[in-house]
């Protein structure tokens, strides 16, 4: 069975996307979602909370599961945050930076691994 991770979709009231600037290796200086990955005996949503709280200071209240994908033999599960959140409440914790993107931003982002594919599915549905 492939290694888990989890990530989330996180919005805010205009409708932005919010992503983390990576500040370690693979990928160092890409943007990508906020999450990380599953610890034996972790369910999904418990490793999405814990990472949401050490990335963003965060606490999920609700998050909805969106879809699941397979990126270089690693199963990534998706959750969509429902409710939107403003930048002020949030405390980067991992990361070079975190900033909200309007969609129409990120056709010219470097964003790495399947997340550009993950954010374009989430926007057709």
């Amino acid at each position: 069975m492939p290694k888990t991770k989890v990530c989330l979709i996180v919005k805010n009231k205009k409708g932005e996307f919010l992503l983390q600037l990576r500040d370690e290796d693979p990928e160092i200086g890409k943007w990508v979602l906020f999450g990380g990955g599953v610890n034996g005996g972790e369910t999904p949503q418990a490793a999405l909370a814990r990472e949401i709280k050490e990335e963003l200071g965060y606490k999920i209240k609700r998050a909805e599961f969106f879809k699941e994908y397979v990126d270089n033999g690693i199963r990534q599960m998706i959750y969509i945050l429902r409710a939107p959140v403003e930048i002020e409440k949030l405390q980067l914790g991992e990361g070079a930076a975190m900033k909200f993107f309007a969609p129409d931003d990120l056709d010219n982002l470097a964003i790495r691994f399947n997340f550009k594919e993950i954010i374009d599915d989430y926007r057709k549905k």
